[in-house]
């Protein structure tokens, strides 16, 4: 089994409901500029990659026809199961799966979503053919992640902190990196926004089951780190006590390009 799938498992397994409570993945306007660029007409076949507990799947499944939303954790989609009864929502089905391995067939879906998901994903490049694969000709694919600014520095600085708080963080990419690879996938980029994710306190973040009070010191020290002019870059308001920040956030949409 691979190593870092295992690391996203025990992670998530154990985090589960936090997701499920967690603002940044239920509320926040990236779902909304996800359904948005989709302009979903009610006829389409959607695959949700890397669902945790649901949040985006439950967006999208009363504006389309079926959702198929996966996940590499069991534990996340019991989660999503559950809420999506609480929600009475009927048109979503549930299955694990790995980003990079998708059991479906080519040209199986409309519309591919993933949202907050890919920084945690052993390869990037395999997520993304796996996506064209599985998208009809025609097919949109819209994605939203956590993205690290265009600077040497701060791209070391953000994964640096991503990793002390969450061992199965993998990678963040800036903005112009995930624009050359979804190109080099085959897709057409119609549409970016660039945001972010909702505003947290530091200390709901980071203080969480696993992350000693230690290791909370060294990521807030890391924080320190940033200089007043790159503070704003990712939002940071503080006060008495405690400090807030939001991370930037990369919502594209691109197509697969229909070529009959």
């Amino acid at each position: 089994m691979n190593q870092i799938h295992d690391a996203v498992r025990q992670q998530f397994s154990q985090h589960a409901k936090y997701y499920a409570q967690s603002k940044v993945h239920s509320e926040g306007e990236t779902l909304g500029v996800l359904v948005d660029f989709a302009a979903p007409n009610g006829t389409e076949e959607v695959l949700d990659i890397a669902t945790g507990t649901g949040f985006t799947a439950f967006a999208f499944a009363p504006k389309v026809a079926h959702v198929i939303a996966t996940d590499l954790t069991p534990a996340m989609l019991d989660q999503a199961e559950a809420l999506a009864g609480e929600r009475g929502l009927q048109n979503i089905d549930f299955q694990v799966a790995s980003a990079e391995a998708l059991p479906f067939e080519a040209e199986s879906f409309d519309l591919v979503t993933c949202r907050i998901a890919p920084h945690h994903f052993r390869d990037v490049p395999q997520f993304l053919s796996e996506t064209y694969r599985v998208l009809r000709p025609g097919g949109l694919f819209c994605m939203v992640d956590s993205v690290c600014p265009e600077s040497e520095r701060l791209i070391e600085w953000q994964n640096r902190v991503e990793k002390l708080r969450d061992h199965s963080h993998v990678w963040g990419y800036p903005p112009s990196q995930w624009r050359e690879m979804i190109e080099d996938s085959g897709f057409r980029i119609e549409d970016e926004v660039h945001t972010h994710n909702a505003l947290q306190p530091f200390s709901w973040w980071a203080d969480r089951p696993g992350n000693s009070p230690e290791r909370v010191q060294r990521i807030r020290a890391a924080f320190d780190e940033l200089s007043p002019e790159e503070e704003p870059i990712f939002a940071i308001r503080r006060a008495a006590g405690e400090f807030y920040f939001a991370w930037p956030m990369y919502c594209v949409k691109a197509r697969k390009p229909d070529l009959s």
